[in-house]
């Protein structure tokens, strides 16, 4: 699948959004596989609930995550 990756850092947040199609924002990561895709969403975000991230990625061809800076 290919991805896209825009990210954007501030002193309280990360926000990173990955997609599957070019929006014009960002930089192409490349075309990858599910387990490489799996990898990358979890070193950003890893509390998250992967299957249900990678499957909302897969659906929507977006997934933005949020994480907050402490």
């Amino acid at each position: 699948m290919t991805i896209w990756k825009y990210e954007e850092n501030k002193d309280t947040y990360r926000l990173v959004k990955l997609y599957t199609e070019d929006h014009g924002e960002g930089e192409y990561i490349g075309d990858l596989d599910e387990e490489s895709i799996r990898r990358i969403i979890f070193e950003i975000k890893p509390d998250i609930q992967i299957d249900q991230a990678y499957g909302t990625l897969v659906y929507f061809g977006l997934l933005p995550l949020l994480v907050t800076k402490k």
